[in-house]
């Protein structure tokens, strides 16, 4: 969701100007100390607003809106992101219990303040700099083809071209992929990931699915990296009616999707079967 990316981003310059208040106090100018010291504060107060947004909005879909988002998807999960705000948190309750905590106060808030640029370090390297990645596709293509030994003879034809329904040369039944059967072709699809489109071409030959490339996508790539592995499940069970990677819910969803869209087009028969996943609270355990 790009209003959560941008919520992040200014979360993160609140975070460094409210910082350089320690820095500014250090350098020995005067001038520093004081601009700086007038916006800690405030600057305090709107790192932890716009850092609680975020989190409120974190893990909903590129294509989720104010109007169908679900609310903290990974708020209320243990990760970087979380152990931020819990941080933020912490720099207020110091703030606030100065006069409790006397002295030790300061020491506190500046640990704390060391903390949360390490965990800022931490999550942004986990998480990716994913504002520039909607800009434009990024990742070459990638491949997943059958290890079953099936030919590819034929399966340059095109998107469709059409062939007499495919059959088991062995019990002269019909090959079906996922409860329909399929002409052979090159079949392009797309469908919603974690962070935009993501799509695909599939490759069909004698009736079975024997090739899927990944023509692009904007997805996390630790999270994108561990969905792939659906893309094995597709062509070694010729199924679409396959699980989800846990912790890559979104990302796997919209592999499978894209492939299914993929080959609506190459249907002759019969009716895709499709694991219809139910994003609405699959990501509170992950992604």
């Amino acid at each position: 969701m790009l209003l959560s990316l941008i919520l992040a981003w200014i979360t993160v310059l609140f975070a460094i100007l409210a910082a350089f208040k320690w820095i500014a106090r250090i350098s020995g100018s005067r001038a520093l100390n004081r601009f700086f010291h007038k916006i800690h504060i405030p600057f305090g107060v709107l790192m932890l607003i716009t850092g609680v947004l975020h989190g409120v909005l974190a893990g909903n879909p590129a294509s989720a809106t104010l109007s169908n988002f679900t609310f903290a998807p990974v708020l209320f999960t243990w990760n970087w992101g979380t152990a931020c705000l819990v941080i933020m948190l912490g720099l207020a309750l110091s703030y606030l219990l100065r006069r409790r905590l006397k002295k030790k106060w300061m020491t506190v808030h500046r640990i704390l303040t060391v903390a949360l640029i390490a965990v800022l370090v931490l999550h942004i390297t986990g998480v990716g700099v994913q504002i520039f990645n909607r800009l434009s596709s990024r990742r070459e293509t990638r491949t997943i083809t059958s290890s079953s030994g099936i030919s590819s003879a034929g399966s340059s034809a095109s998107s469709g071209e059409t062939s007499s329904p495919p059959s088991d040369a062995s019990s002269g039944s019909a090959v079906t992929f996922s409860g329909a059967t399929l002409k052979d072709g090159t079949y392009q699809g797309s469908a919603d990931g974690y962070n935009g489109t993501i799509a695909v071409s599939v490759t069909v030959s004698g009736g079975k699915v024997t090739k899927i490339n990944v023509d692009s996508e904007n997805d996390t790539d630790r999270f994108f990296g561990s969905a792939e592995s659906v893309l094995d499940t597709i062509v070694k069970q010729q199924s679409l009616n396959v699980d989800a990677v846990s912790g890559a819910t979104f990302s796997s969803a919209g592999l499978i999707n894209a492939v299914s869209d993929a080959l609506q087009s190459a249907v002759i028969s019969g009716t895709l079967k499709v694991n219809n996943i139910n994003l609405s609270a699959a990501e509170r355990r992950g992604h």
